[in-house]
């Protein structure tokens, strides 16, 4: 509003000086025109008759004399005298004055009087009569002396009226000169006040937000600026405010979730430990002949779930943990799927049932594996939520396919819908349905990454009604690498070993002896070590233990084994993980990596050797002694340093 007054007195100003100057000096100016135009065309007419009356004294005083007048000077004279006969046409609008008019009327008078005495002595001399055109000559020089007499009056009350309007007009000119000088300098004045004005109401506003803006790009969202109106400034200010303490609240929240991820982290990873220790000791179990079939079959039940445990374990890891980009080929069924077991446990307890078609010949896409998990996982959240403001029956969809160079993912429910008021800022930052249940940033992040990956996220139509988003991204080129899971490949063996059979007895029971291979463990914690070195010596290895990193390094200088397996650094001594190890030991000692321990139950295939261990190194390896560039992929559990 301040910016628009200004602007609107600044034009006025602008447009007021031409108008004043326009009717203050036009006025005067238009009127002398007018005059001089009504004046100029009257005197014409004056002139016209009284040149055509001298000329026809001159004719009369020619024909006086002659005893018999030529016919054609006669005739001349005639015409003279109609044309000094004519009477004088004044518009009624003229701006003649009153003094003038009645100079003009005693002029008309005077030239008639001369016209009449003309005609009378021309008619006396057509026909002959001579008796007393002296005496006429006489009286019509009279007259033309009396019409001469009158001109010159009227010729000077029109001077005197035209002098009076070209005063008047001079006057005006003056006024306006002394009224512009006055008017600029009221408008330096008022430059003056809009300085002062701007600088209060616009400038320092505007410095006051800049200063708000390079703070909360500094990390301060505590920042807030001064209101100092309520105009669009102020309304900018107070916007402001609220964005930067919804991004304060934000940050507190995302703050919290980042830190309830890193808790989650080490958590999975302490829960790991008894998870190993479970499947090992079922496993042990499986593999005695003499177990009977119904422990036999608990056993399955309890590795079963064990593993099973663990697979969600991997999942919550993979999800939380912040990676770098990695762009891959990424199959989008292996991302649905990963999506879908994260969030599996919300189907029971809120009575959803699960559809739609996954395209079994579904093409691969180029993007981050992780990051479009995210992205499916929280559409299926954001499905959920829906779903649950309704009553039974509850369903939820998720297709794929591809179609038009690019790949689609659809998720869609049968809840409310979106609203058409909602769905237009449906994709920006801190638009939410959900309260203060809802960050507002999901779905805003979500179209980011997909756009990122060249793709987009929309809302699409819903033909059973609900809501339906759509997720598309482009066909992976036909020179790009392999596709890359989004699941962890477990260790470097047989999968029918790494899973084992349905039933849930161990894989690798038979035909993978390890007899030969010596395998040093090393771990602080009993329930994981005795039910590994067990299962280990079972397929016919030499196991050592050691119970912390000093006596294992102890005996790793004493006999150099062909695998060494540390889960993680001892709470109680200096160093107990596999790289410190390494490089304590010192350089020429070396251990297998290929064999280490699944996280869903032990096995090892015989090993193949394996180079030394250069000291440099000992930052390449992870906490099961296998080198980081094969364990560390995305869903790998980080070994947490106590």
């Amino acid at each position: 509003m301040t910016l628009l007054v200004v602007v609107l007195g600044a034009a006025a100003y602008a447009g007021a000086l031409p108008l004043y100057l326009l009717f203050r000096v036009s006025r005067p100016a238009l009127a002398l025109g007018a005059a001089s135009e009504a004046i100029t065309a009257l005197n014409a007419q004056l002139t016209r008759r009284d040149s055509a009356l001298h000329q026809t004294v001159r004719i009369v005083h020619a024909l006086a004399p002659v005893a018999s007048p030529r016919p054609d000077s006669l005739a001349l004279a005639r015409r003279l005298l109609v044309a000094g006969h004519e009477p004088l046409h004044i518009p009624p609008d003229a701006p003649i004055p009153s003094p003038l008019q009645v100079e003009v009327a005693r002029i008309d008078e005077a030239l008639s009087s001369l016209g009449d005495a003309l005609a009378e002595i021309v008619i006396r001399l057509a026909q002959g009569q001579r008796a007393d055109v002296a005496t006429r000559l006489t009286a019509i020089d009279r007259l033309v002396e009396i019409a001469q007499e009158r001109r010159i009056d009227g010729n000077r009350a029109a001077r005197a009226y035209l002098i009076e309007r070209q005063a008047a007009l001079r006057a005006a000119e003056s006024g306006a000169r002394r009224d512009t000088v006055v008017w600029l300098v009221s408008g330096v004045a008022l430059g003056f006040v809009l300085v002062v004005v701007m600088r209060r109401r616009v400038w320092r506003p505007l410095r006051e937000l800049e200063a708000g803006l390079a703070r909360v790009a500094d990390g301060d969202l505590t920042v807030r600026v001064p209101i100092h109106a309520t105009d669009e400034i102020g309304r900018l200010a107070q916007h402001f405010n609220a964005m930067t303490q919804v991004l304060g609240d934000r940050a507190e929240e995302q703050g919290r979730f980042a830190a309830a991820g890193e808790l989650l982290a080490g958590v999975a990873h302490e829960v790991n430990n008894p998870l190993m220790a479970i499947a090992a000791h079922a496993e042990n179990r499986l593999a005695d002949p003499t177990l009977a079939e119904e422990p036999r079959s608990e056993m399955s039940q309890i590795l079963r779930q064990a593993r099973r445990a663990a697979k969600l374990l991997r999942g919550l890891l993979r999800f939380v943990r912040v990676t770098e980009r990695e762009v891959t080929l990424v199959n989008l069924n292996d991302v649905v799927r990963g999506a879908l077991d994260l969030v599996s446990y919300r189907f029971g307890v809120d009575e959803i049932t699960v559809g739609g078609r996954l395209d079994p010949n579904l093409p691969a896409v180029e993007g981050d594996a992780i990051k479009l998990e995210q992205v499916v996982v929280n559409l299926l959240a954001n499905a959920i939520d829906a779903l649950r403001r309704i009553k039974p029956p509850r369903e939820l969809t998720v297709d794929t396919w591809a179609a038009d160079a690019s790949v689609f993912v659809a998720v869609g429910d049968n809840g409310e819908g979106v609203a058409p008021e909602i769905a237009a800022r449906l994709f920006r930052p801190f638009a939410t349905t959900k309260g203060h249940r809802g960050t507002g940033l999901g779905l805003y992040i979500s179209r980011q990454i997909a756009r990122e990956a060249g793709g987009d996220l929309v809302l699409a139509a819903a033909p059973r009604g609900g809501a339906r988003f759509s997720l598309s991204l482009p066909l992976a080129p036909a020179t790009s690498p392999a596709v890359a899971p989004v699941a962890p490949p477990g260790p470097a063996v047989p999968q029918a070993e790494a899973v084992g059979r349905a039933d849930g007895t161990p894989g690798g029971g038979r035909g993978a002896s390890l007899a030969g291979v010596h395998v040093l463990i090393i771990e602080d914690e009993e329930g994981v070590r005795r039910p590994m070195a067990r299962f280990l010596a079972r397929r016919g290895a030499e196991v050592e233990e050691a119970t912390d990193g000093v006596d294992g390094l102890g005996r790793l200088r004493v006999r150099a084994p062909d695998v060494a397996r540390s889960a993680r650094p001892s709470p109680s001594r200096r160093c107990a993980s596999g790289p410190c190890l390494s490089r304590d030991a010192g350089e020429g000692h070396h251990a297998t990596a290929a064999c280490a321990a699944d996280r869903s139950g032990p096995s090892c295939p015989r090993p193949a050797p394996a180079p030394p261990i250069a000291p440099g190194c000992c930052s390449g390896w992870c906490a099961t002694g296998s080198p980081r560039s094969s364990s560390s992929r995305r869903g790998s559990p980080p070994a947490p340093s106590r």
